[in-house]
């Protein structure tokens, strides 16, 4: 409880329900939704798995071999990480050994005295079975200390032999290195070195599963170099064997192999690192258990089966978060806080459920973590296809892909309004455009349409109705020398006429004159040409046909209209007549 307050006073946060931890690791603590307990070199301990875990990331690291008396270095430990699966409430036994001790300098020895192996750095489960193991180093072997003496060899690094000891051929040789550790046994023991006088002592196997280095005694006072002690590990290594003697001479010792490692139980697929030779200090364990993460909600829930959708993922303990949509599917862009992550969304289709991977687990799937991918839409055809240029022509567009249709447009930037859309079909009332053809293109949350040949709508001017209208009038002088006629274009709607031409036919052997501008005449053929007429108004084109002593009787003048723009969609009051009767160049009437 001392240990839980000052924590919290700290900044840091205890779980409700700790993992608990005794013995030489210390009490849990929690940042970020992660429990990690330390366990430090000094003896044996356990920690119990807290609620909402399963599984825990542990690091290990094998303690170094000691050095010999003249300071010639022992092996390092290696390195483990790895995921293992846990259980709330779940013991794991830990044991976690000191750096091996140096050889002290002893100027009264009868030997050279080597550097001890690392001691054991494991975690088993509560009945002690082997889990995981980080090799420790072993010792260094000693120097000889006659004269001349020869120094002895380094400490083999975790997983590998202790290097042999030097010495004078064949007098006092240098014993060989003690055997690394395997996954199966103890590492071999060191040969004695040969000597003239004295042969060295031979080092000793090293235990396992889990067993110290070999470590037997030197066996010969002599000033030869005695062999470094073996590194524990799943298998111990070997001890080193001593150098030989010639008189006052001794070889150096070989050094102690180094101890193996071990990962067993891990969470399959999950990855594991294992460094050897990189620890020389003393052993280390440290649990990390992440707490299992949860999807709570996913916005926006839909997207483009073409991926891209800038989604954020809501939950808890999502710190560092892998995000996927459905299995095997990553998301890309991703960045996590412990309670959101934002990921832009992979492409894909269908529904999928979008779920959150820490070395803690991976989230259930939930109704609350669905993501819809949604089909880019198709065009396949629109009815009517043309309307007019005023708009509010109600069309519908058919095709796949658009419900939920956000906008429907009549070309670029120009939206339909009245939009409503089933999955294969949408009613919209076309916009206001110029003249000419447009594409009409669907957006929904799946994308926008492509541009497509059936998808073409082509806006017309609205219709404008020419009434024709000619009209006849005599002279009105002492003599009738021609008749005046005036014909006129009138504008019935609903469009603007933007151009229009109106013919009139005399009779034969006629002529005209006087012809206002825009009219030509051709025989007994008058071509008139008129420009724009609003709806409602209307425009007047006159000239003459003059008469003379032969124009006697029903003398008749016709107008139709030859051509128009836009369509002219009644054709009954395209013509007009008009009829004159000359009596003489003195008397015409024209009712």
């Amino acid at each position: 409880m001392a240990a839980s307050s000052a924590l919290a006073a700290g900044g840091l946060t205890v779980l409700a329900v700790p993992a608990s931890a005794e013995g030489v690791c210390a009490a849990p603590v929690v940042a970020g939704g992660v429990t990690t307990v330390t366990c430090s070199a000094g003896g044996s301990g356990s920690v119990t798995v807290p609620d909402g875990v399963t599984s825990g990331v542990i690091t290990l690291d094998g303690a170094g071999g000691g050095n010999a008396n003249d300071g010639t270095a022992g092996g390092k430990g290696a390195h483990l990480v790895a995921t293992v699966a846990a259980t709330p409430g779940q013991t794991f036994n830990v044991t976690v050994g000191k750096r091996g001790a140096n050889a002290a300098s002893n100027p009264n020895a009868q030997f050279g005295a080597p550097g001890t192996g690392g001691a054991l750095v494991a975690v088993t489960s509560a009945t002690n079975a082997p889990l995981l193991t980080a090799g420790s180093g072993g010792g260094a072997g000693g120097s000889g200390i006659g004269s001349p003496a020869y120094p002895g060899a380094p400490g083999g690094d975790s997983g590998s032999a202790g290097a042999n000891g030097n010495g004078l051929v064949p007098d006092a040789q240098g014993g060989t290195g003690g055997g690394p550790g395997t996954d199966t046994a103890g590492g071999a023991a060191g040969t004695g070195g040969p000597g003239a006088d004295n042969e060295g002592a031979n080092g000793s196997p090293g235990a396992y599963p889990n067993g110290p280095g070999g470590a037997a005694s030197q066996g010969v006072f002599s000033p030869t170099g005695a062999g470094g002690r073996g590194g524990a590990g799943y298998g111990g290594g070997g001890r080193g064997g001593a150098g030989g003697r010639y008189g006052s001479t001794g070889g150096g010792g070989g050094g102690g192999g180094g101890g193996s490692s071990l990962v067993s139980g891990t969470v399959p697929g999950s990855p594991v690192t294992l460094t050897q030779g990189a620890n020389s200090g003393d052993g280390r364990v440290v649990f990390a258990f992440h707490r299992t993460p949860a999807v709570t909600a996913v916005s926006p829930n839909t997207g483009p089966a073409t991926g891209g959708t800038q989604v954020t993922v809501t939950g808890t303990d999502l710190t560092d978060a892998v995000i996927s949509f459905g299995p095997g599917t990553p998301a890309t862009g991703v960045s996590c806080s412990p309670t959101s992550c934002t990921a832009t969304a992979p492409a894909g289709s269908g529904t999928v459920d979008v779920r959150a991977t820490t070395p803690g687990g991976t989230s259930t799937p939930s109704p609350a973590g669905l993501y819809a991918y949604v089909p880019v839409p198709v065009v396949t055809s629109i009815s009517p296809s043309a309307g007019t240029t005023d708009g509010g022509t109600v069309v519908t567009v058919h095709g796949t892909g658009l419900s939920g249709a956000g906008a429907v447009t009549f070309g670029a930037g120009n939206p339909a309004t009245g939009v409503s859309c089933t999955a294969t079909a949408c009613t919209a009332t076309a916009p206001a455009h110029g003249p000419g053809p447009v594409d009409v293109q669907v957006t929904t949350p799946g994308g926008t349409s492509a541009v497509v040949g059936a998808g073409r709508y082509t806006y017309q001017l609205p219709p404008a109705d020419i009434d024709v209208d000619l009209v006849a009038q005599p002279n009105l002088s002492l003599l009738v020398p021609y008749l005046s006629y005036t014909l006129t274009a009138r504008n019935t709607g609903p469009g603007t006429v933007t151009s229009a031409t109106l013919t009139a036919t005399l009779p034969p052997g006629s002529s005209a004159t006087g012809l206002s501008p825009g009219c030509t005449a051709s025989g007994t053929t008058v071509t008139c040409a008129y420009g724009t007429i609003a709806n409602g108004a209307a425009s007047a084109k006159t000239f003459r046909v003059p008469l003379n002593l032969l124009s006697l009787g029903r003398v008749t003048v016709t107008g139709a209209r030859t051509a128009s723009s836009p369509t002219d969609p009644n054709a009954l009051n395209d013509g007009a007549s008009a009829s004159c009767t000359v009596v003489s160049i003195l008397l015409v009437t024209c009712p």
